[in-house]
């Protein structure tokens, strides 16, 4: 988002606890997309195979936001 855009500036106004809420939102959205998408390639795959394919999906994450 361009630091131009008006929502830009809206946000920055928020109070801390409004940009926690919204950064918890925006995580838990994000986890369950990935396990959605993990379950929708393994559709059988049980809990605990289901926690290692997200933490190497976050791994991978971690890695490419490192350069590597």
């Amino acid at each position: 988002m361009p630091r131009d855009d008006p929502d830009f500036e809206r946000l920055g106004r928020l109070p801390p606890e409004e940009k926690v809420a919204i950064a918890i939102d925006l995580t838990r959205a994000c986890l369950r997309s990935s396990i959605e998408g993990v379950k929708s390639k393994n559709p059988r795959i049980g809990d605990d195979e289901l926690m290692e394919k997200l933490r190497e999906r976050l791994e991978w994450v971690k890695r490419l936001r490192r350069g590597g």
